[in-house]
């Protein structure tokens, strides 16, 4: 009788295409599945031990690098907390998925990221380290961020209040403004790329969509993102996709991180799509959240349907969330400050009341 971590196993290399489902219905049914496989001559001996050492091919076995936990896996990358063995350094190790490899549009995209991460110096962009291959696995290692994810964060612990959600905000709209100096469309901000880290960091990662502003792409290139939170003009496949396209997508993120629910839903990528370039935001939907009137007017103005209505830059952006976040810290420090005590009235040196006190007492005593 198989084990359940057998049978986990089983499934998961007929899922990456190792192995079939028939020989693993085989191995199912066998007392031992490993040797079944073997005795069949539908693997060898080296190569079944090979797929447990890399978990089926999902932890890759490295020359200069040793992976320690698994950290997150995209569509196209797995990702782990990995030690060089050369320097020392715990690193964010992006793996690429090995059944990706031979994907050349996919492959330079990945390595393209990497080299953009390594040139890249904003506080509130992932840095990245180097980029390399070892036989069939591409990789790129990247600075470890100790902190969470901010997808994970909602499905944990709920919306966010909103001071948090606004720093965050104010923070990725600095990475973005960053960006836009060097002429980049991120295309793909949402909660799941954004890091929390233990000092309060905001940290934008995944810059696999990243673009030139305004360049002329194919359609499906334009479109790529995730349709939850693209903006209007990304959704209809336009070319010249700039910085206002990304700012509609922070305030996506805004709004899903404070209501715990996306702007637009539906049932199929398509129908979502329709609803970004369609349908305008609900007012009074808006309202109903018990959002503060600074909230409503900045989600409403980042996800103007029209680019021309929203903030035109991301230092824009910034600049007007420190403005409503300094006066909500001088707010709560008026709050907070004690009020004085009544100390009574305070006698003083030479008023009238004195004097008139003085030239009473001085009649009393001449009587």
């Amino acid at each position: 009788m198989n084990s359940p971590k057998t049978v986990k196993f089983l499934a998961q290399l007929v899922h990456r295409g190792l192995l079939g489902a028939e020989a693993a219905q085989g191995a199912l049914s066998a007392p031992d599945a490993k040797k079944f496989l073997i005795d069949q001559g539908i693997v060898t001996a080296e190569q079944w031990d090979e797929w447990v050492d890399t978990n089926a091919g999902t932890r890759p076995k490295l020359t200069r690098y040793e992976l320690l936990r698994d950290l997150g896996e995209g569509g196209e990358a797995r990702v782990f907390e990995a030690r060089d063995r050369q320097s020392g350094d715990v690193v964010a190790l992006k793996v690429l998925k090995s059944e990706l490899s031979k994907d050349s549009t996919v492959v330079q995209r990945f390595i393209a990221e990497a080299k953009l991460l390594i040139e890249l110096e904003c506080e509130n962009i992932v840095s990245g380290n180097r980029v390399a291959r070892e036989g069939p696995v591409f990789f790129s290692a990247m600075e470890l961020i100790d902190g969470e994810n901010l997808q994970d964060r909602l499905a944990e612990f709920g919306p966010l209040d909103e001071d948090l959600a606004l720093d965050v905000v104010r923070q990725v709209a600095n990475a973005l403004s960053y960006l836009h100096t060097r002429n980049f469309v991120h295309r793909d901000i949402k909660p799941g790329n954004l890091l929390l880290s233990k000092d309060g960091r905001v940290v934008l990662i995944d810059l696999g969509f990243a673009m030139s502003g305004g360049a002329d792409t194919a359609e499906s290139e334009t479109t790529a993102g995730t349709v939850h939170y693209i903006s209007p003009e990304q959704a209809r496949g336009r070319d010249g996709l700039d910085v206002r396209a990304d700012i509609y997508s922070l305030g996506a993120t805004l709004y899903h991180l404070l209501t715990g629910s996306l702007p637009f839903a539906g049932e199929s990528s398509e129908e979502v799509m329709a609803k970004q370039v369609l349908e305008a935001l609900s007012g009074e939907e808006i309202r109903a959240m018990d959002l503060s009137p600074q909230v409503h007017y900045l989600i409403e103005k980042m996800m103007a349907k029209e680019k021309e209505i929203r903030f035109q830059d991301p230092s824009q952006l910034a600049e007007e969330v420190e403005a409503v976040l300094e006066q909500r810290r001088r707010e709560a420090e008026l709050r907070e400050r004690p009020s004085s005590p009544l100390l009574g009235r305070r006698r003083s040196s030479g008023g009238r009341g004195d004097r008139d006190r003085d030239r009473g007492s001085r009649r009393r005593r001449r009587r």
